[in-house]
């Protein structure tokens, strides 16, 4: 199917619009026409391909919030202030408008992502980058379009599973096996390329603080429990590091895209069950939200954010007790309860102040009595899951995936399809 559009879109960003993306988000490289690259530059030179790669990291780090506010807004994360636009307030009652961009936005950015990853992985085989830094690129392309796949999946009940002019729309469970095969080649890329040989690909393509290997496992991790792929999960879960945090960084003058969200335009916060429904001594809520936001006699029913109060905060790509919580349950699936309980209290029993910034509970282990059947230690993972991966943009796929294990649901099941979208191809699910 043909895509005519009379503007930019996710099906019709160009090389060289995406090049000049990246240069305005901050990229500091050196290229003999800066302003204005022809795309056959783009896409055939070093510092070309190079650029466009910091650039997907910067298209994908500036759309963090996009990403973030249905999974958050129509769960029990993020509420709105009074002053919150009325797409945000839709999310939250359950009715938002197909034509409204709070639906269209993540779609559109998501394939935008997907589009500048098909062009470094296309392309890359054909510049003389040398085995590193071209098994770099590719790997990191690969994880880049599958995570904004991955949003999207946990988002829309039918999206392509690829960005082109001819993208047909399919069943989520299509779309999340061409997440897992992205992955899995992202992960091939890089498994044989030693260390040293990817150094030149750390210093002049990835992002402060972005480590490629473990946010490759992390993923695998993820959309594998979500596939129903439990051994796999565990394992792609054991090799990621939890020593080590991967993210996205912001320096000055950029801003963490939540933090102007929130902190700056006033949108959206906390909601104040999140503190009310926490476990007594749980220290997760603190870390999350400032409890003394929104309080008695204010018109907001929100907390303001702690974590991405700031405006050059990270945003971590994975939390390490997310791999611990994925392999519980995975091993509870599996019928393995007593690995099930470790994992859980090992969540669960982290005291404050540990060496990275993480969440960290600080609360007693529970005993066998407690965990010992497969709904006791489901629905636990899932209290755990809410504290500990708060605005990761799971907790919607969350509440899916685990509704039998808790009364909380969300306001919708999926965002309706894109108004945009059905406008240019009626042939989408747009009935």
């Amino acid at each position: 199917m043909t895509r005519n559009r009379t503007g930019p879109g996710p099906w019709k960003a160009g090389a060289a619009a995406l090049l000049l993306a990246a240069a305005a988000a901050g990229c500091s490289l050196d290229l003999t026409n800066p302003n204005a690259p022809p795309e056959e530059e783009v896409i055939t030179t070093v510092d070309g391909m190079i650029t466009l790669a910091v650039g997907l990291q910067s298209q994908y780090a500036d759309n963090v919030n996009i990403f973030l506010r249905a999974p958050s807004l129509v769960t029990d994360e993020w509420g709105t202030r009074p002053i919150a636009l009325p797409a945000d307030v839709s999310l939250v009652t359950g009715s938002p408008d197909p034509g409204f961009g709070v639906v269209s936005e993540p779609f559109a950015a998501g394939y935008r992502i997907a589009r500048t990853a098909n062009i470094l992985i296309d392309n890359a085989p054909q510049v003389e980058l040398g085995t590193g830094l071209r098994a770099g690129i590719t790997s990191l392309a690969r994880l880049m379009k599958a995570m904004a796949l991955g949003n999207l999946y946990m988002q829309y009940e039918q999206l392509p599973a690829n960005a082109g002019d001819a993208a047909v729309p399919q069943p989520r469970a299509e779309v999340l096996d061409s997440v897992i095969a992205l992955l899995e080649a992202a992960r091939a890329d890089v498994l044989n390329v030693p260390d040293a040989d990817l150094a030149g690909f750390r210093s002049r393509v990835l992002g402060t603080g972005f480590d490629l290997r473990n946010t490759i496992d992390a993923m695998l991790a993820r959309y594998y429990l979500l596939d129903g792929r439990y051994q796999p999960a565990i394992d792609a879960a054991g090799r990621v590091n939890l020593g080590v945090l991967s993210v996205l960084a912001y320096p000055n003058p950029g801003a963490n895209p939540i933090y102007n969200y929130s902190a700056v335009s006033r949108y959206t916060g906390t909601r104040k069950v999140f503190f009310a429904q926490a476990e007594a001594g749980d220290q997760r809520p603190a870390y999350w939200a400032l409890r003394t936001a929104g309080s008695t006699g204010s018109p907001d029913s929100v907390f303001d954010f702690r974590k991405y109060g700031a405006r050059n905060d990270a945003y971590p790509l994975y939390l390490p007790d997310e791999m611990r919580l994925i392999q519980a349950e995975a091993y509870t699936r599996l019928g393995n309860f007593a690995t099930a309980r470790t994992r859980i209290n090992e969540v669960r029993t982290q005291a404050v102040g540990g060496g990275l910034d993480e969440p960290r509970a600080a609360l007693p282990a529970l005993d066998v009595a407690a965990l010992d059947t497969e709904a006791e230690l489901l629905t636990q993972i899932l209290y755990e899951r809410r504290y500990e991966l708060y605005a990761q943009g799971l907790r919607w796929e969350d509440l899916r995936r685990l509704a039998a294990y808790t009364s909380r649901q969300p306001s919708i099941q999926f965002l309706p399809y894109p108004q945009s979208e059905c406008d240019v191809n009626p042939a989408d699910p747009c009935g």
